[in-house]
């Protein structure tokens, strides 16, 4: 029994003298995931001394080194995640301090180790470096096998060779640590590599940056397409283009009329307006146009009389001409001018009471300016443009008051001005106020004294957008509602097409 007790206490002292043996040796081991941060790399970059010296020819592939094991555990997750299968070294630096490498395989040689990072590269966001397998020292190129160049290594000295008073870096987004030691031939090299990398990762996001900014083309479309939903008077039809459009427009107007001076009965004109226009670029800077509406008129007064007439109305020709070419700072200037010639239903004409009239039945002539600015992110423009309508004669109209024999109609001023803005490449919105200032109006008549209109005014607010159908055809839509006439409004759609003769 004595020598059983014996043999059991020699068993133990032995087990307890193996064990520490067995703790002083270089570890290695899998981590079970309980980390959630990621910490970044930080390669070694040590001399070799007799303390690190590699016993044998085996290599592996180092990701990053770390003070702290709980950073490295959390590192080692990373890598988990992306279905490899790392493990921890841990060893002792130079300066005594204990640190811990996360690294990947085992390889029998510096080729298949540098295959292998070959093959890890996409899949890792942290740099490899090729180090053996029993040590921090960093492995040398054989004459076989030589580092890639694509495969970018760390070029700073590692956390791990701090001195003793510096703490390993927290985990953050950076890799890298500075250092006050002088920089070898090996470590600059790297450091080239990496700056050649990020470089490289500079021109990519530049001509990424490149590709998303709109040409000067398609700048200068978008702001025609603005500028044309505003009004045909801002814009040109470019050398040997036809640009045809068709437009529809309604409007109503209502008010109150005396009857009998002793009834009053509610008054209402309804007009559409179907029209062709065609424009003609006989150069750059300089365009011909015409147009001509189909018009559709509709009068009711009461509940019982009413009046409708279909027939053309005036025929416009008209020209633009922009003086010069202006620079990003300089407004676009463009002068307009054109003629009216009365080919549809003449009101001076017709039986007054029982018919009704689709055109102006004067001659006339107007003459315009119109100025737009591009100014980040919209466009200003603006217009003015008088119209001149000559005298008829020879009229020999029944009226109520007599018979009309001339008119001598008064001049009219118009004003406008309004902003645009692109919602994106297709869609466009604008909004412009315009003003009107008619002058009297002389009736002469044949056994009746001559009699003159008063002035007349007008203001409307318009509210407009234009949608990209196609590269050459485009649908603007806008309301128009009177501020002088709360019983009024008018609405207005135009398709614009471009044809290259």
């Amino acid at each position: 029994m004595k020598k059983l007790l014996m043999i059991f206490l020699m068993m133990n002292f032995a087990a307890l003298m193996i064990v520490p043996a067995a703790g002083s040796q270089p570890i290695q081991e899998i981590i079970d995931p309980s980390q959630t941060d990621a910490a970044p790399p930080e390669t070694v970059d040590e001399p070799t001394s007799a303390a690190t010296a590699p016993s044998d020819n085996l290599f592996a592939l180092q990701t990053g080194t770390f003070f702290s094991e709980a950073d490295a555990n959390a590192h080692i997750i990373k890598l988990k995640e992306k279905g490899l299968e790392p493990y921890i070294f841990q060893s002792v630096n130079s300066q005594g301090k204990t640190i811990y490498a996360a690294r990947i395989g085992q390889y029998e040689s510096y080729a298949d180790a540098d295959q292998a990072a070959r093959d890890m590269k996409d899949s890792i966001d942290t740099p490899l470096l090729i180090t053996h397998f029993d040590s921090l020292t960093p492995a040398a190129a054989t004459e076989s096998s030589s580092m890639r160049s694509d495969i970018t290594p760390a070029s700073v000295t590692p956390a791990a060779d701090l001195p003793p008073e510096k703490s390993a870096p927290a985990p953050a987004e950076t890799a890298y640590v500075a250092s006050d030691e002088p920089l070898t031939m090996t470590a600059m090299q790297r450091k080239l590599q990496a700056m050649e990398v990020e470089i490289q990762k500079l021109r990519d996001e530049s001509d990424i940056r490149s590709q998303l900014k709109i040409t000067e083309e398609e700048q200068k479309a978008e702001e025609e397409d603005i500028l044309e939903a505003a009004g045909r008077e801002y814009t040109l039809t470019q050398e040997g283009n036809l640009k045809f459009s068709y437009g529809i427009s309604y409007s109503y107007s209502g008010y109150d009329a005396i009857r009998e001076s002793v009834r009053v009965e509610d008054v209402a004109d309804h007009t559409i307006s179907n029209s062709l226009s065609f424009s003609y670029g006989l150069k750059d800077n300089f365009t011909v146009g015409t147009s001509i509406p189909f018009i559709y008129a509709y009068h009711k007064v009461g509940t019982v009389d009413s009046l409708d007439v279909t027939d053309f109305g005036d025929l416009s020709l008209s020209w633009q001409l922009q003086p010069y070419k202006p620079d990003k700072n300089q407004a676009t200037m463009i002068f307009s001018g054109g003629i009216g010639i009365p080919v549809g239903r003449d009101p001076y004409e017709i039986q007054v009471g029982k018919e009704l009239s689709t055109a102006s039945g004067l001659y006339s002539a107007n003459l315009g300016v119109s100025l737009s600015q591009v100014t980040d992110p919209v466009v200003a423009f603006s217009s003015l443009s008088v119209n001149y309508p000559f005298a008829t004669k020879t009229i020999n109209q029944k009226r109520d008051e007599g018979v009309l024999d001339e008119v001598d109609p008064g001049m009219s001023i118009g004003a406008a001005v309004g902003l645009g803005y692109a919602l994106s490449y297709k869609l466009n919105l604008n909004l412009s106020f315009s003003y009107s200032y008619g002058f009297e109006t002389t009736y002469k008549y044949e056994n009746a004294p001559d009699a003159k209109s008063g002035t007349s005014t007008g203001a409307s607010l318009s509210i407009g957008t234009g949608y990209k159908l196609s590269q050459n055809q485009n649908l603007n839509f806008s309301i128009g509602i009177p501020i002088t006439s709360s019983r009024s409004f008018s609405l207005s759609l135009s398709t614009p097409i471009d044809f290259e003769l």
